[in-house]
């Protein structure tokens, strides 16, 4: 019974080979359908006015054909139910709109080295895509595996974290996986340090409390944070790294944070990106106090 609904988009680069190999990886370990998107990219309002209906059938044959032949090359496990679909217009906004259609539980994209995650509100389809899907969205440079079982969730105890822990006992149940929490307190917030130690092992009895098992880590540094975050998902060797895209949750549906930015533009493992779900969401660590 299939249990899950996993979007790719396939562009018919390199980066959607990796895509759709680590969303066959996935549909593996969750029982999911793959949905095999590829947009055809509108052209102007001039340019549209010379391309006739022969042309434009044309161009959606080849399309499916060169689909097929990338989908059946990447996903050729004959258990892995798929489905592939052809449409055209403004790419992110197709992509969207499929999501929600199919009822989609997360978005596989292919990153590029080169993708251009500088600039806060023009770039590339899948930096669109990650600031305004309303689903989680996994970003990946190779086919990856879950051999280690382990997923990253670095938390910023100063800020918002509710959805973040949750999306992360989810995916953790998912794919059947632990999870390693890290907070990085920077070098001049020494006074904060056995705060933040306490609440990392109430953090760690959420996770556990519900069926995760959870390791937690405080860092001391002087370094950039993300930098921080890759070098210790590099040396545990995890499998996903889980972030927040916006780094307060008031932010334009089109920001994504220049942390999440670098994380996902240099990140060897998967980056598997989430909005915060509200825009007066509580610390977690508090409502957590609060009950207690």
């Amino acid at each position: 019974m299939i249990s899950k609904r996993v979007l790719v988009p396939v562009n018919f680069c390199t980066q959607s080979d990796a895509a759709l190999q680590y969303a066959s990886n996935i549909s593996r370990e969750i029982n999911s359908m793959i949905t095999c998107l590829h947009v055809i990219e509108e052209p102007g309002y001039i340019t549209d006015k010379f391309i006739s209906r022969d042309i434009r059938e044309q161009i959606r044959r080849e399309a499916g054909q060169r689909l097929s032949a990338k989908v059946n090359a990447n996903i050729n496990d004959p258990k892995i139910p798929f489905e592939i679909i052809i449409t055209a217009g403004k790419v992110h906004r197709k992509i969207s709109e499929k999501a929600a259609d199919i009822n989609a539980d997360f978005i596989i994209m292919g990153r590029s080295d080169s993708m251009d995650l500088t600039d806060n509100l023009t770039g590339s389809n899948t930096k669109q895509v990650i600031a305004q899907a309303k689903i989680p969205v996994i970003t990946v440079s190779n086919s990856g595996n879950f051999k280690n079982r382990q997923i990253l969730v670095p938390l910023d105890l100063s800020k918002a974290i509710q959805s973040k822990i949750s999306k992360a006992i989810e995916f953790a149940g998912i794919l059947h996986s632990d999870v390693s929490v890290l907070t990085i307190l920077r070098s001049d917030g020494s006074n904060l340090e056995a705060q933040y130690r306490r609440r990392l092992d109430e953090i760690r009895e959420i996770f556990n409390n519900a069926g995760v098992t959870c390791k937690v880590k405080l860092v001391k540094s002087k370094h950039p944070v993300p930098q921080e975050i890759l070098s210790f998902a590099k040396s545990t060797r995890v499998d996903l790294i889980l972030i927040m895209t916006q780094q307060e949750t008031h932010y334009t549906d089109r920001f994504v944070g220049s942390a999440a930015q670098e994380i996902i533009n240099q990140s060897e493992f998967p980056v598997l990106s989430i909005r915060p779900e509200g825009q007066k969401e509580a610390n977690y660590y508090d409502a957590y106090l609060a009950k207690q």
